[in-house]
């Protein structure tokens, strides 16, 4: 590592000579007091300890003027004959200069050991940078968060003042987020960073391109996929060299840029994920309308036909069973329509909770008696609780969850089996277990049957469903924090269980 890149280098070139000079005058000081006590060779050791301390300190071109100088004051003041540059004796000769040789080599090999614990250092330190700030993009999704991420990460790893710049709508550039004191909006930092952005080079301070602006701008992004620009001001008297700095600042920038296009597939696959679910859900939706609909449609314009051709060749208990028909059908098709509306309130967020206090007993009950209406032939057994417990729920939605699962579990049960409800309390929830004794689903199956339009296969209600039942069904349980799953009946069938949160019990009036 060179002088210049060396983070003692910041200080001025007299204060490392007048550094070098006091060790000197310190080590002549204790070699002086020494003297009566220690021979002249040992107090050689004495200076040579000062040449070590200023060549850790300082930089090589010091540490030769340190050991010069106590070279020349080690053969003035200690060998006779003293006060003379004059040796006498040549057993002196060879210790003088033997100290001399000594001190120059290990200024150098501590000048030398000092810059590389200062490189060790300088690239523990952008390695502990880039970490910090890989660590903090891999938990940011959105081009916003990493770009904050990143400035703050930058202004605090480089010393700098930071903005990031992108391009808007109307294809100009503007910084996003607090723009830091000193950056200006316009003139030759904007121009350095729109050819920075344009060509995805640096451009700027320091560049051969727009060299004149006052921050050195560095492109986020490739040709393929620009992602705007950071501006950076380096301040002058920040810790670290120059060239260190900026190849740390090239570094991070990198890994916003990579970040920020990580970013973009995200949305890119979301996109193309929802737009495909779309296509599915509208296909699905052709063939529910196709086939499901229609069936009630025909079966309610055939009895409605033969009534207006034959009503009067038909007796009255014929009549009245094509009239119940029509309105059976129509009871039906009035479903399907309203789970097709409360399917698409679900998906578009547009369903509102009018959240109230109800007796749990009383919503189970009254989805049980729905059933019955539409499902007199189907015994069903219920078990709830002994003491009254009370949800902070929507009622409507929750009774209408409910009665699509026992609707399910009707148009699957054998005739004359019955379908079990049972309500209990479980570690703070409300449990709602519909159990029936049909054919069972396979295990690969069970979470399936909660997607939008699966019975149109085998789904929720089988060869009478649009499939959308039980996927309404856990949408309006899910929108008030609780769950929904499938599991293996006892003895064959399926339990389609519901768990509710229990919120505290409202303290009673006054």
């Amino acid at each position: 590592m060179s002088d210049s890149t060396r983070p003692h280098a910041k200080w001025p070139a007299n204060r490392d000579y007048l550094f070098a000079t006091g060790v000197v005058l310190l080590g002549f000081a204790a070699a002086f007091a020494a003297a009566r006590y220690l021979s002249t060779a040992n107090l050689a050791l004495i200076l040579l300890t000062a040449v070590l301390a200023v060549a850790v300190r300082t930089r090589m071109s010091v540490a030769v003027y340190t050991a010069v100088l106590c070279f020349l004051g080690y053969n003035f003041f200690f060998t006779p004959p003293r006060y003379t540059l004059v040796i006498a004796d040549a057993d002196d000769v060879l210790a003088v200069c033997l100290f001399l040789v000594v001190a120059l080599v290990c200024s150098r090999l501590a000048t030398r050991l000092a810059s590389q614990v200062d490189s060790l250092r300088l690239a523990q330190a952008r390695a502990a940078a880039l970490l910090s700030l890989g660590q903090r993009l891999a938990a940011s999704n959105d081009a916003q968060s990493i770009r904050s991420i990143g400035a703050e990460a930058m202004a605090q790893a480089l010393a700098a003042r930071v903005a990031m710049v992108v391009r808007n709508a109307d294809g100009g550039l503007e910084a996003v987020g607090p723009v830091p004191p000193g950056w200006s909006p316009a003139g030759m930092d904007l121009a350095a960073a729109d050819f920075a952005e344009q060509h995805t080079v640096p451009a700027g301070a320091g560049t051969p391109y727009e060299s004149d602006a006052g921050a050195w701008v560095l492109p986020l992004g490739t040709d393929d996929h620009r992602h705007g620009v950071v501006a950076l001001m380096l301040d002058a008297d920040a810790d670290g060299a120059d060239e260190g700095r900026r190849g740390l600042a090239v570094a991070m920038a990198q890994d916003i840029g990579l970040a920020l296009e990580r970013s973009r597939l995200a949305e890119a696959l979301e996109d193309a994920r929802v737009q495909g679910e779309t296509e599915r859900l509208r296909s699905a939706l052709l063939s529910s309308v196709s086939h499901d609909l229609r069936s009630p449609l025909a079966a309610m314009i055939g009895s409605a036909g033969t009534l207006a051709s034959y009503e009067q060749q038909l007796s009255p208990e014929e009549r009245q069973q094509l009239m119940q028909s029509i309105l059976d059908e129509g009871q039906r098709l009035d479903r399907y329509i309203q789970n097709l509306l409360d399917m698409t309130r679900l998906g578009h967020g547009a369903l509102k909770l009018n959240r109230d206090w109800v007796d749990a007993n009383e919503v189970v009950l009254a989805a049980v008696n729905r059933v019955r209406k539409f499902h007199p032939d189907l015994p069903v057994e219920t078990s709830f609780l002994h003491d009254t417990v009370l949800l902070y729920v929507h009622p409507a939605l929750i009774e209408q969850a409910l009665f699509n699962i026992l609707e399910n579990a009707a148009h699957f049960s054998p005739p004359g089996e019955s379908v079990q409800v049972r309500v209990d309390e479980v570690d703070g929830q409300l449990r709602i277990e519909v159990v029936d004794h049909g054919p069972g689903i396979p295990t690969e199956e069970r979470a399936r049957i909660f997607d939008t339009f699966y019975s149109v296969a085998r789904g929720d209600s089988g060869r009478k469903g649009t499939g959308l039942g039980l996927s309404i069904c856990r949408g309006m349980v899910g929108a008030h924090g609780g769950s929904v799953e499938a599991l293996p009946g006892e003895g064959g069938g399926t339990t389609i269980r519901v768990m509710l949160p229990l919120p505290p019990m409202p303290e009673p009036g006054p």
